[in-house]
């Protein structure tokens, strides 16, 4: 904690110690040690020093981007009364805002400013409160406020003395004459059957899932007040442990024979690429790597590209691996980020998947890296700083840490398939899917032959509309995919060529039929539609390519009989 200016307060991480104090002007005094033990390792700093200078961005915004934001301890200003201001006998004329603050301080010791913000109903209250300070009514303070905080639950459990024999029928007989207490406490042995296994009254049971819909909330106080039933509190872990279902299932010859070649590997290279088509088996072969480093007691990082996409591989490793895994992203909110990296200082969270961000987090003893689709965009940050690639700064962290690398894809980068070919990473490839399965048949149609009076490409190519009409025929479904939203792409201008782009962006309008507007997908700025060109004036307006809006509309008209969505 150090103090910057007269009022500010800051707080940072020790970076290194070091006895050579600035020349160019006085250090600051460090206030006080806010945790005694440190939220990050020394390891993690030389990662990030590494990266501030390889990525061309400051240090400081390489902290943003990995500590959560509930460690990231800040100070907010507060206010108070002046210990020698006296409000009848002041000097200095009050307006009515500024009486109200005062009279606000006299029955609370401090405010903040989003607190007197309320209180007047303005957003501009910094003119007020420098009147104040002025007239040596009130003083300006920071406050430094500890963001995390920890989940306490509120639960229940019988009063002991009803798990003796008898005790609860006679308590049932004495509330035969309340049914609305006698329904509670019958919902709450429902869940929580204490009279056959008195153990579980110890595990107690949430408040909030006693009383359902209809339920009288002031009986369940008559049954605590009436010492029934007992209120505790208690510390709950937001990353609820799950319990391991089943064993890793035998390795396929083809995969035995891979897993061999990557420990060989493993033997004089710290990377190698595992290059498997869709469908031979790769999880299965992350899952064994992962196996065997657990055994030797070290932790295991397992980077996807997209958390959201990659739900089966997931469920997966959980089954397998069942509380020591744990999920790591940017849709946990910053009290459950905070507990998960604890979690993983400690070395309670053996292995963690997630997406580039989980690359940050305080490991004791990483052993291994498997980074899933390497070849993915989304492993590169583009904004904010720092613009970082999650693949390239994960194999600098591995040498750091003296850590194994797997880099697994169907379809390698180029420059990781160079780097396997050349030799400087070790290359695993599986041509095979497991079980033999056949690859899909893949049939490219050229269409720029296919042309209509609309000087639009055709979309239901001839070969497509056979195959569509066979498999309707059969009553079986069709799935067709199409990577451009909207109606149309773009509209070009017939007479001069020009096209309509963003003013922000400059990027080419789509154009939506169902809402009749045209909308940049970079900015997500809307538009209405040009009925006459800006650059020539002409009204003759051509749509170029396709949307899904546009297919959707020809489908229905080509297949009437069947539900298009």
């Amino acid at each position: 904690l150090v103090q910057f200016g007269k009022k500010k307060v800051l707080t940072g991480i020790i970076g290194r110690v070091h006895q050579s104090p600035p020349q160019a002007y006085e250090a600051k005094p460090v206030l006080d040690l806010l945790e005694e033990q440190p939220s990050v390792n020394p390891l993690q700093i030389r990662f990030w020093v590494w990266m501030a200078s390889y990525y061309c961005c400051h240090i400081g915004e390489v902290m943003g981007a990995a500590l959560p934001s509930g460690l990231r301890l800040s100070s907010e200003s507060k206010i108070q009364l002046h210990p020698e201001f006296d409000l009848e006998n002041s000097s200095y004329p009050l307006d009515v805002r500024e009486e109200k603050i005062l009279e606000a301080l006299a029955t609370k010791d401090e405010l903040s400013y989003e607190d007197c913000e309320q209180l007047l109903g303005v957003k501009a209250i910094h003119p007020i409160l420098k009147s104040l300070v002025a007239k040596e009514a009130i003083l300006i303070f920071e406050k430094v406020q500890e963001k995390y905080s920890p989940k306490i639950e509120t639960r229940l459990r019988l009063n002991a003395s009803y798990l003796a024999p008898g005790a609860l029928e006679r308590l049932f007989e004495e509330l035969q004459a309340k049914p609305k207490q006698e329904a509670i406490l019958l919902k709450f042995l429902r869940d929580l059957p204490v009279h056959q296994r008195p153990e579980l009254n110890a595990k107690g049971l949430a408040k909030a899932s006693v009383l359902e819909e209809g339920d009288s909330e002031s009986s369940l106080k008559t049954l605590i007040k009436n010492g029934v039933l007992e209120s505790y509190s208690q510390l709950v872990d937001r990353i609820p442990e799950e319990a391991a279902e089943r064993e890793a299932s035998a390795l396929s010859e083809a995969q035995q024979v891979a897993m061999d070649q990557i420990k060989g590997h493993f033997e004089n290279k710290q990377t190698v690429l595992l290059q498997g088509i869709t469908g031979a088996g790769k999880t299965e072969i992350y899952i064994k790597l992962i196996q065997e480093a657990l055994g030797s007691g070290s932790q295991v990082l397992l980077l996807l590209p997209e958390i959201a996409l990659t739900a089966q591989i997931i469920r997966r490793l959980q089954q397998h691996f069942g509380g020591y895994i744990a999920i790591y992203h940017s849709r946990f909110n910053p009290n459950e980020r905070v507990e998960l990296w604890n979690k993983v200082k400690k070395g309670e969270i053996r292995v963690v998947l997630g997406a580039r961000s989980a690359l940050f987090l305080p490991y004791s003893d990483l052993s291994l890296i498997i980074i899933d689709e390497e070849q993915d965009a989304s492993f590169k940050q583009q904004d904010p700083a720092p613009r970082y690639n999650a693949r390239d700064a994960a194999l600098y962290y591995a040498r750091m840490c003296s850590a194994k690398v797997v880099l697994g894809s169907a379809t390698p980068s180029i420059e990781t398939y160079a780097q396997a070919v050349s030799g400087k990473y070790g290359l695993v490839e599986m041509f095979e899917r497991y079980g033999g399965v056949e690859l899909p048949s893949i049939t490219v149609a050229d269409t720029r032959g296919m042309v209509n009076n609309k000087m639009v490409r055709q979309m239901i190519t001839p070969a497509l509309k056979e195959a569509m009409d066979k498999a309707l025929a059969e009553k079986k479904q069709v799935i067709l995919f199409q990577n451009r939203r909207g109606y149309a792409p773009y509209k070009i201008c017939g007479t001069c060529g020009f096209i309509p782009h963003c003013e922000h962006c400059d990027v080419t309008l789509t154009y939506h039929k169902l809402h009749h507007r045209l909308q940049c997908h970079y900015c997500g700025t809307s538009y209405p539609v040009m009925l006459t060109c800006t650059a020539c004036g002409g009204a003759s307006w051509v749509e170029r390519n396709f949307g899904t809006e546009k297919v959707e509309e020809d489908l229905i008209e080509m297949f009437p009989e069947h539900t298009v969505a």
